[in-house]
């Protein structure tokens, strides 16, 4: 569980430090070229959720974004799902959605600041990108293992089915 805990501070104050230096160190809408050619810092302010969603309804994510948490929290502490990487997976979303939770009650908005450059998508910053891989490796975790426990319960049958015959 420290593991899990010193993970998502990492996860927060890693956030927290580069949202800092963009809103100390660009104008909004300035553009910064950071991997040339990958990546280039642009600072966006983001008053919705994903990609924008429910903009200038800021109050929406204030109020739901705690209830979320704590329900993840409960999930997390009660070890509902034994697995580590799931734990952390969970941890990283947890982490994210309230670094992004502190800057709309810190601002009224998210401070947004990674675009890429190859491909045509939304600006987005640490915790949106902490939010969404560890939403993805939970699901494929869970589903992994779903598989799993699918194969043993039909390999069980069978050798059940053989041993009655």
């Amino acid at each position: 569980m420290l593991l899990a805990l010193l993970f998502g501070l990492a996860i927060f104050l890693a956030d927290r430090i580069i949202k800092i230096f963009i809103l100390n160190n660009f104008a909004l809408g300035e553009t910064r070229d950071f991997i040339p050619g990958v990546l280039q810092l642009t600072y966006a302010q983001n008053t919705g959720m994903a990609f924008g969603f429910l903009a200038g309804h800021s109050w929406i994510p204030i109020v739901l974004t705690p209830l979320i948490l704590g329900g993840l929290g409960v999930i997390v502490v009660k070890n509902m799902f034994p697995c580590k990487v799931q734990r952390l997976a969970l941890v990283a979303i947890m982490a994210g959605g309230l670094a992004n939770w502190v800057d709309r009650l810190a601002y009224g908005f998210v401070v947004d600041m990674f675009e890429p450059v190859f491909m045509r998508f939304a600006i987005f910053n640490l915790a949106d990108a902490f939010i969404t891989v560890g939403g993805i490796v939970f699901v494929a975790v869970y589903a992994m293992a779903e598989i799993r426990r699918a194969r043993e319960k039909r390999k069980g049958q069978a050798e059940t089915e053989r041993d009655s015959e």
